[in-house]
């Protein structure tokens, strides 16, 4: 892959990231070959008939061999089996990255399994959306959005500078931070959101649903998400969640007590912080 030209690239997963991938390469990369590996023949079809691979392979790694690029778009729980299963195909100075959610113990089944310093530098393309499946996948789902670079101490700087300008290619901001780093974040703003959404959705009787509006909906909207990838996420990220969610239950249990002393002051002054906070740093 000298510079930004990419001749022939696999992607592995072409669920609606990997798909939304597949065509903002194509589109970038006009002349370029996408190759998608699945595990489900329907999916690798869905991927075909819109446009994001050029062609299908159904758990055959051999494609990898051609390929300058290489993105990992599964959960992450499956990334050890993918990355010995295509390290025998790697040709050299190929480029090796991902889409998961987590960074820390990606970065160590990689080192692990494909050597310090090898091919692979950790990505973290925060895009997506409620539908899943590539039959939703658009080119344009990447533009814009926030891309986490994940590099160790190990990455050679030449593979760092690829992975950014590969993503900045298609359209995204870059943030560069270590796995560690990466980690804690997203516990707080990505996997407690979640989590939480979930165990909102454990609260409401079945008679309460009559009288929801959007508030519950909007709330909840990220528990519909593919519960495969979250049980990965979490499995991957469990200190860094666990100290959200302990983070958290202080925060309730503060204003639990705010209510249960009947503060109206006080619980004005927290909904004021609340949203004085949301309209600086979410508001657009």
């Amino acid at each position: 892959m000298a510079g930004e030209r990419i001749q022939h690239a696999t992607i592995i997963g072409v669920g609606l990231l990997g798909g939304s991938i597949g065509l903002a390469l194509r589109e970038q990369f006009p002349d370029i070959e996408v190759a998608g590996i699945g595990r489900r023949a329907s999916s690798l079809r869905a991927a075909r008939r819109v446009g994001a691979i050029n062609t299908a392979h159904l758990d055959n790694y051999d494609v990898a061999a051609r390929s300058d690029l290489v993105i990992i778009a599964t959960p992450v729980g499956a990334y050890e089996n993918i990355l010995r299963a295509i390290k025998p195909h790697l040709k050299t100075g190929s480029l090796v990255t991902d889409a998961g959610s987590t960074k820390s113990q990606v970065v160590r089944v990689a080192s692990r399994v494909l050597g310090k310093g090898g091919q692979f530098v950790g990505s973290h393309p925060m895009a997506g959306g409620e539908q899943k499946g590539p039959a939703y996948a658009r080119a344009n789902l990447l533009s814009g959005a926030t891309c986490v670079v994940t590099p160790t101490a190990k990455t050679p700087k030449n593979l760092l500078l690829r992975t950014e300008k590969l993503w900045r290619k298609l359209g995204m901001k870059i943030v560069t931070m270590s796995p560690a780093s990466h980690d804690q974040a997203v516990a707080r703003v990505s996997h407690l959101p979640h989590i939480l959404a979930c165990a909102l959705m454990e609260v409401p009787r079945a008679d309460d649903f009559a009288v929801s509006a959007t508030g519950l909906r909007d709330m909840t909207r990220l528990a519909g998400g593919d519960a495969e990838m979250w049980r990965d996420i979490v499995a991957t990220n469990r200190k860094p969640i666990i100290a959200a969610m302990r983070t958290m239950r202080k925060k309730l249990d503060r204003i639990e007590q705010l209510v249960e002393q009947d503060d109206s002051q006080a619980i004005y002054r927290a909904l004021i912080q609340a949203k004085t906070r949301h309209d600086k740093q979410l508001k657009r």
